[in-house]
């Protein structure tokens, strides 16, 4: 019984020490890739307008606004 409780504590900690090695070495590898894809997004984007940025602006408060419900009334058309 002792064995496979020493068996086991040892499994856990090779366990968690291989896990935490490699999120270090894709800690790094995403870190760095990520810096990069963002410089390449810089340098590529050309300048926005005023214009262009008031409209993403509200582009974007428009998707975060909630919804409401609407009463919506027949306009119905007499010339018919």
């Amino acid at each position: 019984m002792g064995f496979l409780i020493k068996f086991f504590l040892v499994f856990m900690a090779v366990y968690f020490l291989m896990k935490s090695f490699g999120r270090w070495l894709l800690g790094k590898r995403t870190r760095h890739s990520s810096n990069y894809g963002r410089q390449q997004s810089r340098q590529n984007k050309q300048p926005e307008s005023q214009e262009n940025r008031i409209i993403e602006y509200q582009k974007k408060r428009f998707e975060s606004s909630e919804a409401e419900d609407v009463d919506f009334v027949e306009i119905k058309d007499h010339n018919r």
